[in-house]
């Protein structure tokens, strides 16, 4: 039978950490579910370790590897081979609570059932290892909005965890013609176009953040892959919803910004915003991160040599 989740990681060096992400998965309430693990070229005998889990897993384990190409392409290869209704998506060194997979359902099946097909995901909240909260909490203890939403016109920061329909996922691939690093935020943002997503005041996952991660590495990857995040802002700029005026002026300056260091020029900034006039404001600040990201860069490669 086909399970109802499919617990999605990709994972990359995380040996050390993955077996507090297996534990949490066994203490799970919910069994309904399998774990598609997708290793991006790892050489740090996570293979090894896996593969000792396997005679003993209670749930499905899918292992493959595959040549480094970034986390992005993994998901991408986790969501097509995944049988599950939804995809939960849980990185290498995080952890779920017991209750995790079990409350995720629950506040799926809270919806309307004739509202389900307006709806992608439900998200909770995570905290790091000190048991602090990562981000703000939502607006409501339930809250319907969507990914775009929250940011640009509630203000609510942070990371979230939680699962989308795999249907949804299988139609808002990553795109891997970016280079290595993909924010994921541009697929979320085009989810946000077409779906709604509830928001939940509960405390699902805990997060490592741990040293040579992604999210450590998010400022120095954002500047080696500036291609990306000038998609993610243009995308966000010509977002057609409200949005806070703060939030508009950022994605202005950072299409610009982001436009220089890729090459393009000023002019595409300019044109991909939804008036002129609010390129022409962001311009003034995003020159000088610009410059900023220039010698950032230059520092970085520094530090490889």
């Amino acid at each position: 039978m086909k399970p109802r989740i499919s617990v999605i990681t990709a994972t990359y060096q995380r040996a050390a950490e993955l077996p507090r992400l297996y534990e949490s998965l066994l203490a799970q309430t919910c069994g309904d579910f399998e774990w598609i693990l997708i290793d991006d070229g790892s050489s740090d005998g996570t293979g090894e370790l896996v593969r000792d889990w396997l005679p003993e897993a209670p749930f499905p384990l899918d292992y493959s590897w595959q040549e480094n190409e970034g986390k992005h392409a993994a998901v991408n290869r986790a969501v097509q081979r995944a049988r599950g209704e939804y995809c939960a998506l849980i990185d290498s060194d995080d952890w779920y609570l017991p209750g995790a997979l079990e409350r995720m359902v629950a506040h799926w099946e809270a919806i309307p059932a004739r509202q389900r097909e307006d709806f992608a995901n439900v998200e909770g909240l995570r905290v790091d290892a000190g048991g602090e909260l990562v981000g703000d909490r939502f607006p409501a203890d339930v809250f319907d909005s969507n990914a775009f939403e929250l940011e640009a016109l509630h203000g609510v920061r942070g990371d979230t965890i939680g699962m989308y329909r795999r249907d949804v996922m299988c139609s808002y691939p990553f795109p891997e013609d970016l280079g290595w690093h993909v924010t994921p935020a541009i697929v979320w943002n085009r989810i946000a176009a077409r779906y709604s997503s509830r928001f939940v005041n509960e405390v699902w996952a805990g997060t490592g953040y741990e040293a040579g991660g992604l999210s450590t590495r998010e400022t120095e990857l954002r500047l080696r892959f500036p291609e990306a995040q000038l998609l993610y802002w243009s995308e966000f700029a010509a977002m057609r919803r409200p949005m806070r005026r703060r939030a508009r002026l950022r994605a202005n300056v950072n299409c610009i910004r982001y436009s220089l260091l890729t090459g393009v020029g000023l002019r595409f900034g300019i044109d991909a915003s939804p008036t002129r006039s609010w390129a022409l404001l962001a311009t003034p600040l995003a020159v000088p991160l610009y410059l900023r990201d220039r010698a950032r860069l230059h520092r970085f490669a520094a530090e490889v040599v």
